[in-house]
């Protein structure tokens, strides 16, 4: 603009103390009119002719208009002259200092809302959880590719999908495949194949090494690469022959680092995490859920562990708070988690059936 015309911009102190004010804090226009004392029509003129002028920048936010001096307009040394003026003029009569005042109004609904007690408690994870992974995933090392045994309706995919690259989950009955792609769909998770076949079958191993990239394998050819993670929650209670299913997990995962000890961590292979019920007598679970067998004596998971080649096994069991609502929740849970060394057995085939995730 002609210089006569900053000139004249300049000229009323108004627009030189909320240049001031602008240069000190993004402000909306009813802060800026509270803190000038001026009514708000009048302060959203000035502002308006300032804008124009190209000396402040706007933000919408809901009804607000947030106001902050350009950066770029204190290049002008008249402007910069107008804005340390306004700022001392400001300063002098303690409208400066009563920013933090206008500030700390903003936060009072908020602080009175959840000093009454905000939201009222929802049991169980959060709807958003996904969100919270999705923020956790960029921790993990190894999150490319993660194989859901038994997925039964897909309820832990909610939590793979936003955590790894891509999922693979499987189950041998078409049934539980249909609810949970009805799951992907309704929760957008886009990331996840689903596959129905045993947990060694042709058809799974070569969704896996499709997910890597890989070239398919041949019928009774080993993965060249596997997933980072394999779980098999609540599955392990319904393999005829518990052992040779956790063979097949094992061989899902990613193999060992050659030439390492099975214990260094920078050697490990992909994980298996087995998430199953200790030894208990609750046979009515065979009949309700077709239990085989009535859970597992943790040295006995350890060992089909140790054979099917896990190392740096850890066996821990859960709270009762975590095990949900279903017709199982009053058994006693436990968590196996292992990585796969280099004498990883190749398993012979899986006939067990799945009753899915928690």
């Amino acid at each position: 603009m002609a210089r006569c015309e900053l000139y004249r911009l300049l000229a009323d102190p108004v627009r030189v103390r909320l240049l001031g004010l602008a240069a000190a804090e993004e402000l909306a226009v009813g802060e800026l009119a509270e803190l000038l004392r001026e009514g708000q029509p009048k302060i959203s003129r000035h502002a308006a002719a300032l804008r124009e002028a190209g000396l402040l920048l706007a933000r919408r936010q809901g009804t607000w208009t947030l106001l902050r001096l350009d950066p770029r307009a204190t290049t002008d040394p008249v402007v910069d002259d107008a804005v340390r003026a306004g700022q001392r003029a400001c300063a002098a009569d303690g409208t400066l200092a009563r920013i933090e005042e206008v500030l700390a109004a903003r936060d009072a609904e908020t602080r009175e809302f959840f000093a009454r007690g905000g939201r009222p408690l929802r049991p169980g994870p959060p709807s958003e959880l996904a969100a919270y992974l999705a923020a956790l995933a960029p921790l993990l090392p190894h999150r490319r590719l993660a194989v859901d045994a038994g997925t039964g309706d897909g309820a832990l995919l909610e939590v793979l999908s936003p955590v790894f690259e891509r999922v693979v989950a499987l189950d041998r009955a078409s049934a539980q495949l249909q609810l949970a792609g009805e799951r992907l769909r309704r929760r957008s998770l886009e990331n996840v194949e689903l596959v129905c076949g045993e947990i060694d079958g042709l058809e799974v191993v070569r969704a896996v090494a499709r997910a890597l990239g890989d070239p398919p394998p041949e019928a009774g050819q080993a993965l060249a690469r596997g997933a980072d993670v394999v779980f098999a929650a609540r599955v392990l209670h319904h393999a005829p022959q518990p052992a040779r299913a956790m063979r097949a997990l094992v061989e899902l995962a990613r193999p060992a680092s050659p030439g390492h000890g099975d214990d260094a961590p920078h050697a490990r292979g992909g994980a298996v995490c087995v998430l199953d019920y200790e030894a208990h007598q609750d046979r009515a679970l065979r009949e309700q859920e077709a239990d085989i067998w009535l859970g597992f004596a943790p040295d006995d998971l350890r060992r089909f562990a140790e054979e099917a080649g896990l190392s740096g096994i850890e066996i821990r069991r859960l709270p009762t708070a975590w095990q949900g609502e279903g017709p199982d929740r009053h058994l006693v849970w436990q968590l196996l988690v292992g990585w796969r060394s280099a004498r990883g057995a190749r398993a012979g085939a899986f006939t067990g059936t799945s009753k899915g995730t928690p």
